[in-house]
């Protein structure tokens, strides 16, 4: 069974903001950032079909809206 996971961490490329780093079983597929024009998710290229439990990535994407957007005008 596939294992999806997510951490919370500090981009050092990006004056460490706080992104929103996806794994899946333990691999970097994604990460979820702010944007110029508010959260975005990046998908990196991939050679295999993921199936992502979407009511994980829902729970994941309102948990980093309430997180990330935190000390945002």
């Amino acid at each position: 069974m596939s294992k999806w996971t997510a951490d919370f961490a500090n981009d050092p490329k990006n004056d460490y903001a706080l992104i929103v780093e996806i794994l899946h079983n333990g691999e970097d597929v994604a990460v979820i950032k702010n944007g110029k024009y508010g959260l975005e998710l990046i998908w990196f290229a991939h050679g295999n079909d993921l199936i992502i439990p979407l009511d994980w990535l829902l729970g994941l994407i309102n948990e980093a809206s309430k997180r990330l957007k935190i000390g945002q005008s």
